[in-house]
Order: structure tokens, then sequence, then C-alpha cells
């Protein structure tokens, strides 16, 4: 029997570009939810004594150096944490969500935005596919401090704000199609 991978609690980190209330379907059609946590050197460092000793050699880290627009680092650490929205097992699908709850242990059902304060349980899990590394999957998500999401601005969508513009020099706006209704057998090239 192997052995039980041990649950961890990250320290509070900031979260960015958070799929937890709905999973991110880009490049998994089953979804994944994720998050990805900002933290100060000493805050990671908890985290890093964790990871480091099951990357074996491994290429994938979940534990990335933050950096600015010109490649810079910034001092922060930027990892990720994630859980598929649907697992396999036995040849069953399962569907799972991270638990949400609040300091109080009350469930968070409110949308979690960038730039809110979470803690992680987590399960650090080595792996050996693809020049191998570590991922941290994330079991439940406790919110310190909410920032709620609130989608943007959506184009094409009446009440947002915007009225059309009419100008006044619309060249290269209009164009014109001819179609040639002369279809002989004798013209065409293919």
């Amino acid at each position: 029997m192997a052995d039980k991978i041990p649950m961890n609690i990250s320290p509070v980190g900031v979260a960015s570009y958070p799929h937890l209330n709905k999973p991110d379907t880009r490049f998994d059609d089953d979804g994944i939810y994720q998050v990805n946590m900002l933290y100060t050197k000493k805050e990671v460092k908890p985290i890093q004594e964790i990871v480091e000793p099951l990357m074996d050699g491994g290429f994938h880290n979940p534990i990335k150096p933050e950096v600015d627009e010109d490649d810079k680092p910034t001092g922060r650490y930027n990892v990720r944490f994630k859980m598929k929205a649907i697992m396999k097992i036995k040849g069953k699908r399962i569907t799972q969500r991270p638990i949400l709850t609040d300091t109080a242990g009350n469930r968070v059902i409110s949308n979690i935005g960038g730039g809110s304060k979470l803690r992680i349980a987590y399960q650090a899990v080595p792996f050996d596919q693809g020049k191998g590394g570590v991922t941290l999957r994330m079991r439940a998500v406790r919110v310190v401090e909410l920032v709620e999401y609130t989608p943007g601005v959506q184009w094409g969508v009446e009440d947002e704000g915007f009225e059309e513009e009419k100008s006044s020099d619309s060249a290269g706006d209009e164009f014109e199609i001819v179609l040639n209704n002369n279809n002989s057998d004798e013209d065409e090239d293919f």
C-alpha cells in the first residue's frame, strides 16, 4: 500500500488569476480549478521546504520567481495550486471541487477574485511524466480577505456605457463584392 500523501497548509498569500468557483476549461475540457498565489521570499520558504526534496531532479516546479514586464525579478514568488474538476478512478468519472470557506468556517459562494488573501490546504505530489516535477494539489481554500470578482466590459453587450460613434470619414469602411455569374467550365483552371 502506498504511503498517504500529507496535507499541508500554505501561508496567507495574494491570489492571482483564481479559478476557484468555476473550473478553467481553456486547455482541459474537463476543467481545472487553479490559483496562482503570490508570496514574499520569507512566506514561500515553508512551501519550498516541502517541494524541493520531492523534485528529485524534475523539471516542473510549481514555485517560480515573479518577474515584471522587463523580465526582472520582483522579489515575490508565484506558486500554482490546482485540482482537476473530474478525476478518473477505476474507470469512473468523479466530479470534485475545492472547499471554499471564510475564516469562521462558513462556505464561500462569492466569486473569488484576484487580490483576495487566501490560505490553501494542499498535497505536494511528485510525478515522472514529461520531465517530472511536483504538483500542488489543492483540496480546500480559506478566504482570509475577499476581493470579489466582477466581470469587466463585455464588448457587444448593450448598456455598457458605450455608444456607437459615426464618423463623417468612412473611407475604407465600404467595399463592393462583384460576382461573376458567367460560369464557364472552359475558363476554370482547376
